[in-house]
C-alpha cells in the first residue's frame, strides 16, 4: 500500500480505536434472575400520622436508602412488554423491565411525590395492569394510579390529591422524576463496559441538558433552575426511559446524593384546592428501545432523546444514516443484508472521493523518481529542495494533500456509521448468516476454555476482514515496482502488520459493525485492483 494511502487509512482507524477505548464494545451480557411477587399477595398497610399541615413547598431528602426499608411490600404487575415492581413506601415505582429484552434499568424512586414521599400506602385495587394506592389523613386523601398500557411501552400514573376538610388548602405536586442508583454498576464484579454511554436529560421549553457518563457523581452535577419542563429521562446504549408530566411545571433540579446516587426532580406551583376539591397530576412514562418509530408516536418530542454526536455534523450524518437503514428494513427485513445495502450506498456515494484521491496518489507516485533525485540533489540545501519540489507539484497539477483529503472528507460518514451499527437496538438478536446476535461478535465457535489473545471465542468476521485487508495490500504491492530497500521493507512490514492489528481492534465489535466495514474493504479491493490493473507505477 502506497505510503500516503497509508496515511489517511491509520488516522480513520486511530478515532475507531479511540472510540473502542473510551466505549469499548459490549461483553456477553450476564444471566439476571427477577423474583416476580405475585399480585395477590398484597397486604394491608398501616398509615403513618401525618402532619396536621403539608408543606407548601416539597422538601427534599438527601439521604440514600442502602438497604430494604421496614413495612415496605412490594407489587409487581406484568403485561407483553414491562415487568413493572411497585412499592408502598410513597406509592411508586421502584423497578421497570424490559420483558423481551430480559434488562432493567439503574432507575428506582420513579414518580415520588414529594411531600409525602415516606407516607405508606395502602394496595387498594389491583388486577391485571393496574394498580392503585391510598393514604390519608385527617384533612387530605392521596389516590396514586397506574396502568400499564398492554402492547406499549407506557406506563400512565394519575396522582389525585383530595381535600377532606372544611378549608382551602395549598398543596405542592412535585415529584422525583428519578433516582439513579450505579452502585452495582461501579462494583468491579459487575461491572458494564457501556456505562460510559449512561447518559441523563432533562429536557426544558429553552434548553436541554446532557449528561453522558452518568455513573459516578459529585457536586458539579448539582443544578437547578427555574424553567417548565418537557419531560425528564436517561439513556444508555440501547434503551431509555422519559417521564412526561402532563401538569403544570416551573422548574428541575439535579442532585447528587453521593457518589453512587443521583436524583432529578420535578417542580411544580402551589396548587390551591378548595373544600371537597381535586387536585390530579397525571404523568406518562415510556420505558423502551431508543427507537425513533416508536419514539415519534406519542408526539411528546420523546425522539429527541436520541443523540448521536454532540458536534452537529457527525450527528446529522448519522441520523441520516440511520433514517436510510431503516427505510431499507421496510423492504428487506434482514438487517445483515440492510448492512451490505448500506456498505454498497455509502461506497458509492464516496467514489468519486475515493477514485479522485487513487488518482491522485498515481500521480505522486509517479513522480517520485523526480522527487528522490531532488532529495540526492540538494540534500544540503533543504530550502532549495522544497522550492523545486514544489515547482513539479505546479508542472505536474499536483496537489501533495490531494491522496489524503478525500479519505479526511469521508470521516465524518464513517465516524456517524460507526455509532449508528454500535448503538442501534435494533441489531440485538438480529441473526444472519452463522450471526446469532449483530450487536455482538460474530461467535463461530465457543471454546470450552480461553485461549491466549483471541479468548474463549472465535470470531470469524474480524479475520476475514485482516484477510482482505492483507489481499488489498498485496494487490498494491505487485503495482509497485521498489528501488527504495528501505520502502521495500516498509512495505512488507505495513502488509503484515496493519491486518493483524485492525483484525485485533475489531475482534470484539459488535459483528455488525464488523461487517460493514469488511465490505468497504471488499470494494476498496475491487476498486483498487481495477485502479492498478496493468500499470505498474515505479516509486
Amino acid at each position: 500500500m502506497e505510503k500516503r494511502l497509508i496515511i489517511p487509512v491509520v488516522l480513520s482507524f486511530l478515532v475507531l480505536f479511540a472510540w473502542s477505548v473510551l466505549f469499548p464494545p459490549p461483553r456477553r451480557p450476564l444471566k439476571e434472575t427477577t423474583q416476580v411477587v405475585d399480585n395477590k399477595q398484597v397486604a394491608d398497610s398501616t398509615a403513618t400520622s401525618p402532619s396536621s399541615r403539608p408543606p407548601s413547598f416539597p422538601v427534599e431528602q438527601n439521604t440514600v436508602v442502602l438497604k430494604p426499608i421496614d413495612n415496605e411490600q412490594i407489587s409487581t404487575l406484568e403485561s407483553d412488554k414491562l415487568i413493572v415492581e411497585f412499592s408502598n413506601i410513597g406509592g411508586t415505582i421502584k423497578n421497570i423491565r424490559l420483558k423481551e429484552y430480559r434488562v432493567s434499568f439503574p432507575l428506582t424512586s420513579i414518580n415520588y411525590l414529594l411531600s409525602f414521599d415516606s407516607n405508606i400506602y395502602n394496595a387498594s385495587e389491583l388486577r391485571e395492569n393496574f394498580i392503585k394506592y391510598e393514604w390519608e389523613s385527617s384533612d387530605i386523601k392521596i389516590e396514586r394510579i397506574y396502568e400499564i398500557v398492554q402492547g406499549e411501552f407506557i406506563i400512565q400514573t394519575k396522582t389525585k390529591i383530595i381535600n377532606k376538610s372544611e378549608m382551602s388548602k395549598l398543596i405542592n405536586g412535585s415529584t422525583i422524576g428519578y433516582e439513579l442508583d450505579m452502585s452495582n454498576q461501579n462494583n468491579p464484579k459487575t461491572r458494564d463496559t457501556d456505562k460510559p454511554l449512561n447518559e441523563y436529560v432533562v429536557f426544558a421549553k429553552n434548553s436541554t441538558i446532557r449528561k453522558n457518563n452518568a455513573f459516578k457523581f459529585s457536586d458539579k452535577e448539582n443544578k437547578e433552575a427555574n424553567e417548565a419542563i418537557e419531560w425528564v429521562g436517561f439513556r444508555n446504549k440501547y434503551f431509555c426511559t422519559i417521564i412526561k408530566p402532563r401538569y403544570e411545571t416551573f422548574g428541575y433540579k439535579i442532585n447528587a446524593l453521593d457518589e453512587h446516587h443521583l436524583k432529578v426532580s420535578i417542580h411544580s406551583p402551589d396548587e390551591n384546592i378548595e373544600s371537597a376539591g381535586t387536585a390530579v397530576f397525571d404523568s406518562l412514562i415510556y420505558t423502551g428501545p431508543e427507537e425513533i418509530r416508536l419514539l415519534r408516536k406519542y408526539k411528546e418530542g420523546f425522539e429527541k432523546i436520541q443523540m448521536f454526536y454532540r458536534f452537529g455534523l457527525f450527528d446529522g450524518i448519522a441520523k441520516i444514516i440511520y433514517s436510510a437503514m431503516h427505510a431499507f428494513y421496510k423492504f428487506i427485513p434482514n438487517w445483515g443484508i440492510v448492512i451490505i445495502l448500506i456498505s454498497s450506498l455509502i461506497y458509492l456515494v464516496t467514489y468519486p472521493l475515493t477514485i479522485r484521491g487513487m488518482l491522485s496518489m498515481k500521480k505522486i507516485q509517479g513522480i517520485q523518481p523526480k522527487i528522490a533525485s531532488l532529495k540526492e540533489k540538494y540534500k544540503n540545501n533543504p530550502q532549495k529542495m522544497n522550492q523545486e519540489m514544489m515547482e513539479i507539484y505546479k508542472r505536474e497539477k499536483i496537489n501533495p494533500f490531494g491522496g489524503c483529503l478525500p479519505f479526511l472528507f469521508q470521516m465524518p460518514i464513517f465516524i456517524g456509521l460507526y455509532q449508528v451499527l454500535w448503538r442501534s437496538v435494533a441489531f440485538k438478536n438480529a441473526k444472519f448468516l452463522w450471526i446469532k446476535d449483530l450487536s455482538e461478535p460474530d461467535r463461530l465457535f465457543v471454546f470450552p476454555h480461553s485461549l491466549p489473545i483471541i479468548g474463549n471465542e472465535l470470531n470469524l468476521l474480524p479475520l476475514l476482514m485482516a484477510f482482505i485487508m492483507f489481499y488489498q495490500q498485496k494487490i498494491s504491492s505487485k503495482n509497485m515496482v521498489m528501488t527504495d530497500a528501505a520502502q521495500v521493507s516498509q512495505q512488507k512490514m505495513m502488509m503484515i502488520m496493519m491486518p493483524i492489528m485492525m483484525g485485533f481492534i475489531f475482534y470484539k465489535f459488535a459483528s455488525g459493525l464488523t461487517l460493514y466495514f469488511t465490505m468497504f474493504y471488499i470494494f476498496s479491493t475491487i476498486t483498487q485492483y481495477r485502479m492498478y490493473k496493468n500499470q505498474p507505477v515505479i516509486a
